[in-house]
């Protein structure tokens, strides 16, 4: 689960920025939407967006992305360019990411400093006995000599396995990314489990493809079943999914749903001929399916994209009421999910532009310390929370 995420220089975050999922006292939803991670440490399961268009929302999910991905990609070639976006004023400065996450109950730290050609430094902590201690660091020397890395003594790490990971990892990729690169022996397990950790369990805001989930369900009758009746529960009367690989040939046209009606004559419809709405609720599911089966971590841009609100609010109950420690993270632009009597204040946030420079704040609607009766909802449409346009005349 993530404690919390931060980030600096980056798309149109320019100073420091902290989004927290830690949970504040309020009891509302307080069984369904936090959990005890350890004692003393609550944490939310659901955090949510708000702001106008080109405020940073997205850009705060970009750099959610980011650091996940660093963790886990690396490359072959010292050469290749990292990806690197800072903000437009700060072109000559580095990169600051930082995401605090736990894994069981183990707490991990994890920081980077990074431009387009090299990792500054970067530096992992732990806490298996409950005390942070370091996994590892790293310093960038010179583009040509392998960067300066130190290795905890309660990772266990034999020295073999330190030459390994150290030859190994080249200047504009992670150290842990290099285990992806190398194999290392029983010793490495801490590498393993925690590479292979963010790799199963953390996902990225574009998921799999059409195809790629329907080819799944092929291959796994009890994820069809469950498909099948969780869009028949949304009214789509969808009754059968198939690929056609012919007519992918021939057309383009791969994926196939069948729609069932009361009179018996059925009728198939391709994935182009679709609503985006069906298909979006149907990309959806892969979500709730993995989450009902073990503890996963998910992010949406836009996620009420092409849905009823009544679809919307159908999604967040299930995850709500059917899983356990998993997470999402998603914007909106849909006001009324703050009228809902589940909306924590703590779990509800907020990006504004900057009057003086137009980089991206962020801020907690918990903040500001608004009475226990007074509706977020009336309050963000009215102004008193910010993050909105500020629109002109119509004449």
């Amino acid at each position: 689960m993530i404690r919390k995420l931060s980030m600096e220089n980056f798309m149109s975050i320019r100073k420091e920025q902290v989004l927290s999922f830690e949970a504040t006292k309020d009891k509302t939803s307080h069984e369904l939407l936090t959990v005890e991670i350890k004692p003393g440490m609550r944490l939310n399961r659901m955090l949510i967006l708000y702001g106008a268009n080109a405020s940073g929302k997205s850009n705060i999910l970009y750099a959610y992305e980011t650091i996940w991905r660093m963790l886990v990609s690396p490359y072959t070639n010292k050469l290749q360019a990292i990806p690197f976006y800072p903000f437009a004023l700060d072109k000559d400065k580095n990169t600051r990411l930082s995401v605090s996450f736990y894994i069981g109950q183990v707490r991990y730290d994890y920081s980077v400093e990074y431009n387009n050609r090299h990792i500054i430094s970067e530096k992992m902590e732990y806490a298996p006995n409950g005390v942070l201690s370091l996994f590892y660091s790293r310093k960038f020397v010179h583009e040509d000599v392998v960067p300066d890395i130190e290795f905890g003594r309660t990772v266990g790490l034999h020295l073999k396995s330190k030459k390994t990971i150290v030859d190994n990892t080249l200047n504009n990729h992670t150290v842990l990314s290099t285990f992806a690169k190398v194999s290392l022996n029983e010793d490495a397990k801490i590498f393993r489990d925690t590479y292979n950790w963010i790799v199963r369990y953390v996902h990225g805001m574009k998921g799999n493809t059409l195809l790629d989930i329907a080819q799944q369900l092929i291959d796994n009758k009890e994820k069809k079943d469950y498909f099948i009746s969780a869009m028949r529960k949304a009214d789509f009367n969808i009754s059968n999914i198939s690929i056609d690989n012919e007519a992918r040939m021939q057309s383009g046209k791969d994926v196939f749903f069948t729609h069932h009606t009361i009179d018996g004559s059925d009728f198939t419809l391709s994935s182009i001929d679709q609503s985006l709405g069906t298909l979006r609720y149907f990309q959806l599911q892969e979500c709730i399916f993995n989450m009902l089966r073990e503890d996963h971590i998910y992010s949406f841009d836009e996620i009420e994209s092409n849905l009823h609100y009544d679809l919307l609010l159908h999604f967040l109950t299930t995850f709500m009421m059917n899983t356990a420690n998993s997470q999402i993270l998603f914007t909106t632009q849909d006001q009324q999910l703050l009228d809902e009597e589940f909306i924590r204040r703590d779990m509800v946030w907020f990006t504004e532009k900057s009057k003086e420079d137009a980089s991206t704040e962020l801020y907690c609607a918990s903040e500001f310390g608004l009475h226990k009766n007074l509706s977020l909802y009336k309050a963000y449409k009215t102004g008193k929370l910010g993050a909105k346009p500020e629109l002109g005349s119509i004449f």
